[in-house]
């Protein structure tokens, strides 16, 4: 009944509708679709990439095959409360300090003047930190090494 009288009211007039143009829609669609084809031409030029790759039989670095990889010297440091705890590996005498590791791979150390050490100076050390080691322990270590004269140090974990 409310709504009889309410379309008495405002005369009976058929509601206005919304329509919406689907012409410029479909012209900027269209104008996309040319532009993208257009500029995608482009595209197949940049597949043809040439890459060279060395010849199969050059995959080794050296002629002489009993020549052996040089494997890095890996110091393991660990923090503890009394300092550092500096692990060396088999066949090096032990450290207990930044100042003793310096000492014992000096000694370790190939020079011409001495003739008693196994690595040169060029020999790669790699020094492989705990994660809750202290900063100040594993730069230590890091001098120590720099100063026993050894100039190839990496951190990270060893081997």
């Amino acid at each position: 009944m409310a709504r009889e009288r309410r379309a008495l009211l405002r005369g009976d007039r058929e509601r206005a509708r919304i329509s919406l143009s689907i012409t410029p829609m479909i012209d900027v669609v269209f104008q996309l679709l040319i532009y993208f084809l257009l500029t995608a031409g482009i595209v197949s030029k940049e597949r043809n990439l040439r890459a060279e790759l060395p010849p199969e039989h050059s995959a080794s670095t050296s002629d002489d095959p009993f020549t052996l990889d040089v494997e890095p010297l890996v110091i393991r440091v660990q923090s503890t409360q009394n300092g550092a705890a500096i692990t060396l590996p088999s066949g090096l005498a032990d450290a207990r300090d930044a100042s003793e590791l310096e000492r014992v791979l000096r000694d370790a150390r190939f020079d011409e003047t001495q003739s008693r050490g196994i690595f040169p100076s060029d020999h790669p050390i790699r020094i492989a930190a705990d994660p809750t080691a202290r900063w100040e322990d594993v730069v230590g270590v890091f001098n120590a090494v720099i100063a026993a004269g050894y100039r190839s140090v990496a951190f990270g974990g060893g081997g």
